[in-house]
């Protein structure tokens, strides 16, 4: 589970909105498997976060895109390593209904994954999107 009070937070309010919603299907899921819930609520809860995690990295690319991020590359290419494990992990529930297996990849890789990138790539693309911002809202401002 993840303490929602110990997530990182960004200096883009939005970015820190996508990841508690994330971060809610997350402990929703760990919650289903600890608790024994049935093969459909965990395959339900999987699929939600894979829903939610293409809208969260939509989100986060479309901005950065949009407004010339210099890292952009870098920054998707680690939302679809991520996108890709998960999936991966998702075929191997879909496949073997392994709840130990699908719980270490949240536990061990995904949350590690997720504290990781808000530190180093959603930290610096927040900064980045609050800048241009402020720039934005300098040039309108009379001289």
């Amino acid at each position: 589970m993840i303490d929602k009070s110990k997530l990182p937070t960004v200096s883009y309010e939005g970015m820190n909105a996508m990841h508690y919603e994330e971060v809610a299907r997350i402990n929703g899921l760990l919650e289903k498997l600890d608790k024994g819930a049935a093969v459909s609520e965990i395959t339900e809860a999987v699929e939600a976060l894979l829903e939610h995690m293409q809208e969260h990295f939509d989100y986060e690319e479309g901005m950065l895109q949009n407004r010339g991020f210099g890292m952009f590359d870098i920054h998707r290419s680690d939302h679809n390593r991520i996108m890709g494990e998960t999936r991966m992990a998702y075929m191997n529930w879909r496949n073997f209904k392994d709840r130990e297996a699908l719980k270490a990849f949240m536990e061990e890789e995904f949350i590690e994954w997720l504290n990781l990138h808000i530190q180093a790539m959603d930290s610096v693309a927040a900064d980045f999107l609050n800048r241009l911002e402020r720039d934005d809202d300098d040039s309108f401002r009379p001289q």
